[in-house]
């Protein structure tokens, strides 16, 4: 507990009051950084610049104990403009009859579940429009404060986030062997000689098994 801090503050002048805000801010930040998720341009009035916000949450763990800070910089999705900042936004949702349905099948043949929480799942997807969004409140470049950020993937809060997040999953998946369920295309199997891996995707946490655990293994390092 001393090295998290207890409080949820709600704007980025408060957090930058602590430090333990401060080095989630960073954390966030350096993710950007290490998956190449923008690139600073000059402002247009041609533009329809998104802005973005701070969200500040406390991560409890099962016994109710703040465990960790985390600080995620999200965009007011609400002010894309269809056919210009997006396209499509459908994706694929876990069916919940299809995850009582691989707990049941795991629990007959007697093998062990996984749970896989992907970090910063959105930072993953790739992105075809051309979406510019603002500087992070507080963050801002002192050389360049006037530009803003084109994307290169997607962040939480865009309306095709979802989407694109799913679809480089699944095509990865799929070009690794696996065959995507006929009743739900975010549960994703394959085989191999008398054994099988199930693996269900729920957004950014996936759940997977198999009759042997050497394929789980495999699938660790594969992912």
């Amino acid at each position: 507990m001393a090295f998290v801090s207890q409080m949820e503050p709600k704007t980025v002048v408060d957090a930058l009051e602590h430090n333990n805000w401060i080095s989630a801010i960073h954390e966030e930040l350096n993710q950007f950084a290490r998956n190449k998720v923008w690139s600073l341009v000059p402002k247009t009035k041609q533009m329809n610049v998104i802005e973005t916000k701070w969200v500040f949450k406390n991560k409890l763990n099962e016994q109710g104990v703040i465990v960790r800070n985390k600080a995620r910089l999200v965009v007011k999705g609400y002010n894309q403009e269809e056919g210009i900042d997006f396209r499509e936004t459908y994706a694929h949702v876990a069916r919940l009859e299809v995850v009582r349905l691989l707990l049941a099948y795991a629990c007959m043949n007697g093998f062990k579940l996984h749970q896989m929480d992907v970090k910063s799942a959105f930072l993953n997807g790739y992105i075809d429009e051309e979406v510019y969004v603002s500087q992070p409140p507080g963050f801002e470049d002192r050389k360049y404060p006037d530009h803003v950020f084109k994307l290169k993937k997607a962040l939480y809060g865009l309306k095709q986030g979802p989407r694109q997040w799913y679809e480089r999953l699944s095509n990865f998946l799929l070009s690794q062997g696996y065959e995507s369920g006929k009743t739900d295309k975010t549960l994703f199997i394959t085989k191999a000689c008398n054994d099988i891996i199930l693996v269900q995707v729920y957004v950014d946490n996936i759940i997977f098994g198999s009759t042997n655990e050497i394929l789980c293994e495999r699938f660790v390092d594969t992912m």
